[in-house]
């Protein structure tokens, strides 16, 4: 028999932690509950995902009531700085690319441009001149988009109480409220145009985004009645804001959509979309004012001119682009925006326009939308509105269309019409 050799004392093995033992039971439940908080994690992140698109309106949303803000001050349009665009004045309006030239000192016609939202801030309505609204306003809103106007025009582009970016996306009282107090300001410039500066003299009305809202609206109260003034429209151009073919029965009865590039007393339309998303998944404006009430765009059939061809409904190839401008602002709606951040241009970016591309891209119309294939330059594709939807890029992707229809719309309106009156109103 072997004896076994018996262990030393060892008093540390008195304090050595016992190793845990837990009965099969036990494992069974602490596995279920580790698989009960791995599905629950998963499952907030799909719900996270899955709304995240309303996670981050509200967070970019003020958090206060308009009728609970402060006052903001009135423009008085007689002044020249109540103005980012003013043919008294060098402004962004005043750019153009090499091989361009700037004609509005012997321009026989104007734009009444009214420019999209600029006004990130915590309020539902911005100061006329916020400073962060007014590096964007300034800088790319006036290069990229009220530029493509000079070749026919002088510029006169308002500065306004711009309404909060998600009033123009989100249904709520307190957007209408602001949208409400913008377009006051929207008519008081033009009445202020009309008297101080148009000298009976044609013109076009630009809207884009906010803009084109708003000058639906305006078109509502100085257009449509058959008036001295709605005799000198040469056409509106209501771009990236969606407006409703019925309209056309309705409040916009003496209007049209324009049919052909010479065509006036008419109105152009589109929005941008990249070809194969769903535009009604991530619209441009939710609503709009129609006669005396808020109407609903989302089931309505919209107008969509294409601005290669200037008819409705078409198809064009890349070669009938006449050339897209390839500036852009990166305005998104990341984590830094949800956290409070305010976007904000670099306004000596925008002092000279780059060479355009010619023929970058077809178009077609779609469905009430204007869908082109993705583009190729970064430039053209941001934006804080959705995958596919190419909102900032409206008007740069067909800059020289634009352009040049409007020097030939121009042209065939006063053509065989007398000399405007000076004195005219």
């Amino acid at each position: 028999m072997v004896r076994r050799r018996p262990r030393g004392y060892d008093p540390a093995a008195f304090f050595r932690p016992l190793r845990p033992v837990f009965p099969p039971m036990m494992k069974r439940i602490l596995t279920g509950l580790v698989a009960v908080a791995v599905v629950a994690v998963l499952a907030g992140a799909g719900v996270l995902v899955a709304k995240f698109d309303e996670l981050k309106w509200y967070l970019s949303s003020p958090r206060v009531h308009y009728g609970d803000m402060e006052r903001t001050t009135p423009p008085v349009y007689f002044f020249e700085e109540q103005w980012a665009a003013h043919p008294a004045r060098k402004d962004g309006a005043d750019l153009v690319p090499a091989g361009f030239t700037d004609n509005q000192a012997t321009a026989k016609a104007d734009v009444f441009f009214v420019h999209g939202t600029a006004y990130f801030g915590d309020k539902w309505i911005g100061e006329a001149h916020d400073a962060d609204a007014e590096t964007i306003i300034n800088g790319p809103l006036m290069a990229m988009d009220a530029s493509a106007f000079n070749g026919c025009c002088r510029v006169f582009a308002p500065r306004y109480r711009m309404a909060q970016f998600a009033a123009i996306e989100q249904t709520t009282g307190d957007g209408r409220n602001a949208l409400e107090l913008a377009y006051t300001d929207i008519v008081r410039a033009f009445d202020s145009y009309i008297m101080e500066d148009n000298g009976g003299r044609p013109f076009i009305l630009v809207g884009h985004d906010q803009g084109a809202i708003l000058v639906q609206r305006l078109m509502d109260l100085r257009i449509t009645p058959d008036t001295r003034i709605s005799e000198r429209l040469v056409a509106a151009y209501l771009i990236g804001g969606g407006i409703a073919l019925n309209r056309f029965q309705g409040s916009f009865k003496r209007l049209h959509p324009c049919a052909t590039s010479t065509d006036s007393f008419c109105v152009v339309a589109w929005e941008t979309f990249v070809e194969g998303t769903d535009p009604r998944a991530h619209p441009n404006a939710t609503e709009a004012w129609d006669t005396r009430a808020w109407t609903f765009l989302n089931e309505e059939a919209r107008v969509c001119t294409n601005p290669l061809t200037w008819t409705m409904d078409a198809t064009a190839p890349a070669s009938a682009n006449l050339g897209a401008l390839p500036v852009g602002i990166d305005i998104g709606l990341g984590i830094n925006r949800m956290m409070g951040a305010i976007p904000t241009a670099n306004v000596g970016r925008y002092k000279a326009l780059p060479e355009l591309k010619p023929a970058y891209t077809g178009a077609t119309c779609r469905d009430g939308f204007l869908m082109v294939p993705k583009p190729k330059d970064s430039v053209f594709t941001h934006g804080w509105r959705g995958t596919g939807n190419l909102h900032l890029s409206d008007i740069t992707l067909f800059w020289a269309n634009i352009r040049q229809n409007t020097i030939e719309r121009v042209e065939a309106f006063v053509k065989d019409r007398p000399a405007y009156n000076p004195r005219a109103l």
